[in-house]
């Protein structure tokens, strides 16, 4: 574990931000167009999912390579996408309340981008 603490940790948030969404079934307002499909139950299973198998890849210490540079893609993918939306929620819909979400989600994706490098 201590050889992949990074990807353990950055699984280890992914999996956090995913129960998050998951808990909290409005949070995704902004369009309103879009709001239920993006607080749709799947995509935060989905975000759990992968979190997961990012923690597993870290403490199997996975020797795939592959396998390992693609789920931490995902990752970082993932975190760029939420920390987007949320921005579009501050900006336009003027909740600023989720700067420190947005913040914790550019550091996750850079950690994910960490462990990219490093591999």
């Amino acid at each position: 574990m201590n050889r992949n603490f990074d990807q353990l940790l950055a699984g280890g948030a992914i999996v956090v931000i995913g129960f998050a969404l998951l808990v909290d079934r409005n949070y995704f307002f902004w369009p309103p167009a879009w709001a239920s499909a993006m607080n749709d139950q799947r995509l935060d299973l989905g975000v759990i999912f992968l979190g997961v198998l990012i923690v597993i890849n870290a403490i199997k210490n996975n020797e795939k390579r592959r396998w390992r540079l693609t789920l931490l893609l995902l990752g970082t993918w993932l975190m760029w996408i939420l920390a987007l939306i949320q921005l579009g929620h501050a900006f336009y819909a003027g909740e600023f309340r989720m700067a420190h979400t947005i913040i914790g989600d550019v550091v996750v994706s850079f950690i994910c981008l960490h462990c990219l490098y490093e591999s």
